[in-house]
Formats: C-alpha cells, structure tokens, sequence
C-alpha cells in the first residue's frame, strides 16, 4: 500500500473510531433516560426511539467528514441493515396475520 494511501485509510479508520466512541456515549446519554417505575411514560419531549434518533445523527455529521469510499460502504452496511430489518418485521407480521390451525383430524389405531 503507497504512503497517501495509507495516511488516507489510518485518517479513516481515525474517523470511524472516533464515530464509534460518539455512538458509544450517545448510548449511554440515552439509557440514562429510564423511567422510575420502568413503565412509567416518558417527557412528552422525548423521542419513541432514542437509538435510531442517535444512529441517524451520527451518520448525519460523518455524511462530509468521511472520503467517499468509506461512505459509501457506511451506506451499503446500512442499507443492508435495513433490508434485514425489513425482513424481521415482514416475517413477525406474516406470522401475527396467519390463521390459528384448525382442529387436526386424529384416527383412533387399534393395538393387538
């Protein structure tokens, strides 16, 4: 690997930790925020989900701060997220949508 390349993959790898050290404390900002009584309703400020908020600011401030190769894996890996998301959820619906079984047919065997 040439020298520039090096510098600009070490400057990368730089970025993506220090993207992970953000998301890692902006998890521990958000957990922070759990009711007394743990089911007990939130501010009326608060957002119904803190975790996907915080990804999505994240990747928006690494949106100009990362070269365009690292970019666009960041979108392929995210998007590839979505897609197994999608799946859970697409699997989780069929199956709340699905008929309970009806009565099975049995037949009595007689034994000797």
């Amino acid at each position: 690997m040439s020298e520039p390349d090096r510098e600009a993959y070490e400057a990368a790898e730089r970025l993506v930790r220090e993207a992970q050290t953000r998301a890692e404390d902006a998890a521990r900002t958000a957990g922070g925020d759990v009711p007394p009584n743990g089911w007990a309703a939130g501010e009326a400020g608060s957002t119904a989900f803190p975790d996907v908020t915080a990804l999505l600011a994240l990747i928006e401030s690494m949106r100009g701060a990362v070269p365009p190769d690292l970019a666009q894996q960041l979108t392929d890996a995210l998007r590839e997220l979505l897609i197994a998301i999608r799946a859970v959820l697409d699997y989780s619906i069929e199956r709340l949508e699905r008929p309970a079984p009806g009565e099975r047919e049995v037949e009595d065997i007689p034994i000797r």
